[in-house]
């Protein structure tokens, strides 16, 4: 079985790569989005259905993109991995990781797996961090409070995600005034003492190597509700 690289996807070859994701996620407690909106895809075709016994058309996929930012002097391409159920433990997903470092020589990999951290993640590769994206449900709804409030103390960010919910994207404190409970307050004064409205609920990401906000945003009753680990994708130096 031969991997392709491709750049851009065809009508069927879209369709395929959506059926093997919706495959993969009736395996995944927490299921991908079926998008296709990637800089590039390694694909294992199917080269027929009586000698793998399975009719979906691709049995792997590997896909990423240019994250626009770099690690030593290195761009970072952010990339995630699907096998077919039925092809798992078959060296289909080594294949493509193979040739991806080939084409992409002097890229750094990371790659993307739903869920939170997980120590005995099969593929060995280093943990990097977690982002869990959180929310908050209101004991009562409130006006859009602005999208940008300015405190003596720090500033706090907001934008409508939907006609029910609020998107958190910034908080800030200033140096000065951090350990001393203000960024509680500012959370407080925009959930609590607002004035009343049809936003009934509040969202937010946050990464785990931000230790303080991750527990203030949990003190504040926001529970996790989706995560997705991140990990060094590399060669293994028994390959190097």
């Amino acid at each position: 079985m031969e991997v392709e690289l491709q750049r851009t996807l065809s009508l069927e070859e879209e369709r395929d790569c959506k059926t093997l994701l919706s495959l993969c996620n009736l395996e995944e407690e927490h299921p991908y989005d079926t998008d296709l909106d990637y800089d590039f895809f390694y694909l294992i075709r199917n080269e027929g259905e009586k000698e793998t016994g399975i009719a979906e058309g691709i049995l792997a996929l590997l896909m990423g993109y240019k994250l626009g930012e770099q690690q030593g002097g290195k761009d970072v391409l952010l990339c995630l991995a699907f096998v077919h159920p039925k092809m798992r433990g078959q060296g289909l997903f080594t294949q493509c990781k193979e040739s991806l470092m080939d084409d992409f020589r002097n890229c750094v990999f990371r790659f993307m797996k739903k869920g939170e951290r997980e120590e005995d993640f099969s593929l060995s590769f280093p943990y990097l961090y977690t982002e869990y994206f959180l929310e908050k449900k209101l004991e009562e709804g409130i006006a859009f409070p602005g999208e940008k409030r300015i405190y003596p103390y720090g500033e706090v960010y907001f934008s409508p995600y939907n006609e029910k919910t609020l998107y958190l994207y910034g908080l800030m404190v200033e140096n000065r005034y951090r350990g001393q409970g203000k960024g509680e307050a500012i959370l407080r004064d925009c959930f609590e003492e607002g004035e009343k409205g049809p936003y009934t609920g509040v969202i937010l990401q946050v990464d785990s190597r931000n230790s303080p906000a991750m527990k203030l945003y949990q003190k504040m009753g926001f529970l996790v509700k989706e995560a997705s680990s991140y990990y060094q994708l590399k060669k293994r130096k028994k390959e190097d």
